[in-house]
């Protein structure tokens, strides 16, 4: 009887350790995800505004936040463009003008390096979870360099 219950002690543990690290395993699976996917939505909002508004564009991060401000004046709208569940750190968001070799002025552009974790209770980045770089830069004008193959035709 000693043997059984034993047997059936060492059975029940091993079942119950295989299913919490399945649920480990799907918990970061889905953190990661979401971190992710919140990173794509930041990106496809500031790529929109940075081509349809490049001159009247701010991004700032407020406490973990970011914020797209546009407009100028008493016409500026500010709208949190991240997710409050998570936590953003990083820098690089500011407009710069691009110049030719002779100085004349071509285009805009912004750069964005974003380091995203997950918000702990007390409001602050999660160091210990997982994370998500976001690292692009937008250009504008947009130059679409078309590459092509030699051919054999003279």
């Amino acid at each position: 009887m000693l043997a059984a219950i034993t047997i059936a002690t060492i059975c029940f543990v091993l079942i119950f350790s295989i299913w919490l690290s399945g649920e480990k395993s799907a918990q970061h699976t889905m953190t990661q995800n979401d971190l992710q996917a919140d990173a794509h939505l930041v990106q496809a909002r500031i790529t929109r505004a940075f081509y349809e508004q490049k001159d009247n564009l701010t991004l700032t991060i407020d406490n973990g936040e970011v914020i797209l401000a546009t407009g100028k004046g008493s016409s500026s709208q500010q709208e949190h463009i991240s997710s409050p569940d998570l936590f953003y750190s990083g820098d690089g968001s500011e407009l710069q003008d691009i110049s030719d070799d002779t100085g004349n002025f071509i285009g805009t552009k912004l750069t964005i390096d974003y380091v995203i974790k997950t918000r702990t209770a007390v409001g602050s980045a999660d160091n210990e979870g997982p994370s998500f770089h976001l690292s692009t830069t937008l250009n504008y004008p947009w130059e679409d360099v078309e590459e092509r193959e030699p051919s054999d035709a003279p």
